[in-house]
């Protein structure tokens, strides 16, 4: 990775709460989380792709297969169990399959598409007990083109909120537990099941807490290289 590139990273995601992982998918860093928080994922026939910011190698490409995934190691670091926030660019162009899945075989807390245009999320207790989804049937992702989306579940209110374009778009209150984010990770495809993302995600960020809307729009940017020209800015 570029020095000046990697600096303006740190250097903007100082204004953001700690940071669980923060994997930018790009052809640069790859799997790598640039937090250093966490071990690299392992990826599975997936390839660099145009990303969000016009970078063409600036995100991973998922072939809608079996095969096409990146699991990522959970040594702890990525177990938010209360509170949780996931933000990612998706560019999906397939049915259904994980966007980030916690258990390779299972389901522990997991961000799903479950149609083209239908954004799912479920807050899975630790105890693996289920709990009620969420998800955009009403305000939709766009099809075939870039979207910023996140999913929230904050303990201290017991809701979960979906995002899209750095506005809340579905919301429900689940109750207050802990989450079952103590497992690895699936992005792309989950073992023993016919669904996989066809597509490419860009800018996956995690947090232990659940950021409001002016954070999630701060975060929308943090992987887009134009970032350095306000860390010149800045370092002058």
């Amino acid at each position: 990775m570029d020095p000046v590139w990697y600096t303006c990273v740190i250097f903007c995601l100082s204004e953001l709460p700690p940071l669980v992982a923060i994997f930018t998918l790009d052809g640069e860093t790859k799997t790598k989380d640039i937090t250093r928080n966490n071990p690299p994922g392992i990826p599975s026939h997936v390839r660099p792709a145009p990303g969000p910011d016009g970078n063409p190698k600036g995100s991973t490409q998922f072939f809608g297969s079996s095969n096409s995934y990146i699991e990522f190691p959970n040594n702890g670091k990525l177990d938010t169990r209360r509170s949780i926030t996931i933000l990612a660019w998706i560019y999906h162009n397939g049915r259904s399959g994980p966007i980030f899945n916690y258990d390779r075989r299972g389901f522990g807390v997991h961000l799903w598409m479950v149609g083209p245009r239908v954004l799912f999320v479920r807050f899975v207790k630790r105890s693996r007990g289920r709990t009620s989804s969420v998800a955009t049937y009403s305000t939709k992702p766009r099809y075939r083109a870039w979207n910023y989306i996140g999913a929230t579940y904050d303990y201290n209110t017991g809701v979960a909120t979906l995002w899209l374009d750095s506005k809340p778009v579905a919301r429900q209150s689940i109750g207050r537990f802990e989450l079952a984010t103590n497992y690895p990770i699936r992005m792309g495809a989950r073992i023993g099941d016919k669904r996989a993302f066809r597509g490419r995600i860009s800018c996956l960020q995690v947090y232990s807490i659940a950021l409001n809307a002016k954070q999630i729009r701060g975060a929308r940017k943090r992987c887009f290289k134009k970032c350095k020209f306000l860390y010149f800015f800045v370092s002058f």
